[in-house]
């Protein structure tokens, strides 16, 4: 009897072993994935071939030498790939976030001027600027002003101007974001301090 238990021990310790060592805690270690880069020498050749041409007869010639190809790829003319040095990635700046739709108030009115020589003015009127990404390109008449692209969302505008005439022009303002405002603006003779001397 104990000839017969023997086995059936062996194979109840057997089957127990399997089991754990099926079921043990392996070591793992999660790696990121391996990155593959291009490894150029810069002092490799070029190794593309230059394309294939077919060249014409003059016009000298009969017409029975045209009817034969004068040009045939060989057989054993093939294209090789060419190994292209590929430059290192470049930080790209991150343009600042979209405030929304970019829109400005047309201005009707002077803040401030100044009087200068020959019945000229040099006038400053405010455009109030929303939405878009700073910086802002302003153009006055489609010129960019001299001080521009501006952070300022509360805008400056210098006009020179002469007389006591209406103010008629256009102001075009570009945000980083890609977006693009423009608008013609009046200011009339009312606003215009130096009009009621």
């Amino acid at each position: 009897m104990r000839n017969k238990q023997r086995p059936m021990c062996l194979a109840l310790i057997l089957l127990a072993a399997s089991a754990l060592a099926c079921n043990a805690p392996t070591l793992t270690t999660t790696a990121p994935p391996p990155s593959v880069t291009a490894y150029v020498p810069a002092t490799s050749p070029s190794q593309e071939t230059p394309p294939l041409t077919e060249t014409q007869p003059p016009p000298s010639e009969s017409p029975e030498a045209t009817e034969s190809p004068t040009a045939e790829a060989s057989p054993s003319a093939t294209t090789q790939p060419s190994l292209a040095a590929t430059a290192a990635p470049t930080a790209t700046p991150t343009p600042p976030p979209s405030e929304g739709p970019l829109d400005f108030d047309p201005p009707n009115w002077v803040h401030s001027w100044e009087a200068l020589s020959n019945d000229q003015y040099r006038v400053v009127t405010i455009v109030h600027i929303t939405g878009g990404a700073p910086p802002f390109t302003i153009e006055h008449d489609r010129v960019v002003t001299e001080d521009s692209p501006t952070q300022e969302r509360d805008y400056n505008l210098v006009i020179l101007t002469s007389g006591c005439g209406a103010i008629v022009h256009n102001i075009t303002v570009k945000s980083a974001d890609g977006q693009e405002a423009s608008h013609d603006y009046y200011i009339g003779m009312d606003p215009q301090p130096w009009c009621d001397d």
